[in-house]
């Protein structure tokens, strides 16, 4: 028999044909083991996916009476249903925004202290440290507020001002903040008529309208501030025509 010539396609298919003869085992277990994870991956964005539509439907009910599911409690408090689906549902983004959502509605049941806990605990998860940043710090600093802690809520509400100064949240923190300054005993009026005059101008520029605006006009009032005027940018001068 001739020996095989490597360079030739026929040969190249002959020799490759005998490794895959000779090695079936390590073929198949390989492609085994290639199929296998392929399906395992596919089978998990399945499920991610499922998990995340099985959430939502929890959130909605969880939300409005008009949509119920087997899983959410329509007799509980709303602060008890966002919970539930927060706990049901961990590791998936819905259960995030219901902790947030939780938090929040334990500040409108007026349970300041329980509110000030959650937003804290909901402030180092991942959903905590995403866009929803400011408004958790915000909601921190008004449920210590709302519960007679000032010096926290000062403390949050500068570091809102601080770490978050081009949101709508640092614009309701200078206010609050003023707030709270004004109220004391000795109030330290520059401090506060700064907060409050950068707290006009963005609403009036339109980042935050309507009480929060109001609200930094009501208290600059007393401290003989003329409502500022919201800054604009210089126009450039057009160009002189050139005459030839």
């Amino acid at each position: 028999m001739e020996p095989l010539d490597k360079n030739s396609e026929d040969d190249q298919l002959t020799l490759f044909m005998e490794w895959l003869l000779a090695n079936r085992t390590q073929v198949g277990l390989i492609i085994i083991i290639a199929l296998g994870i392929g399906m395992i991956v596919y089978v998990k964005k399945i499920n991610a996916v499922m998990a995340e539509e099985t959430a939502a439907e929890d959130l909605l009910a969880a939300t409005t009476s008009d949509f119920q599911v087997a899983s959410v409690n329509p007799d509980q408090s709303p602060s008890e249903r966002f919970n539930s689906v927060a706990q049901n549902h961990k590791g998936t983004k819905t259960a995030g925004i219901a902790g947030f959502l939780a938090a929040s509605a334990l500040y409108d049941e007026r349970k300041y202290e329980e509110a000030a806990k959650a937003f804290e605990a909901f402030q180092g998860t991942e959903a905590g440290r995403g866009p929803l940043a400011a408004a958790v710090k915000f909601g921190w600093a008004a449920a210590l507020d709302a519960s007679g802690d000032t010096q926290g809520a000062r403390e949050r509400y500068q570091k809102v001002v601080n770490e978050h100064g081009k949101t709508a949240e640092a614009t309701q923190a200078r206010v609050a903040l003023a707030k709270l300054i004004l109220a004391q005993a000795e109030p330290d009026k520059a401090v506060a008529k700064d907060l409050l005059v950068a707290a006009s101008q963005e609403s009036q520029a339109g980042r935050v309208p309507g009480f929060w605006g109001r609200e930094a006009e009501r208290l600059l009032a007393p401290l003989n501030v003329a409502t500022p005027e919201p800054s604009e940018a210089p126009q450039e001068e057009a160009p002189e025509s050139s005459e030839e």
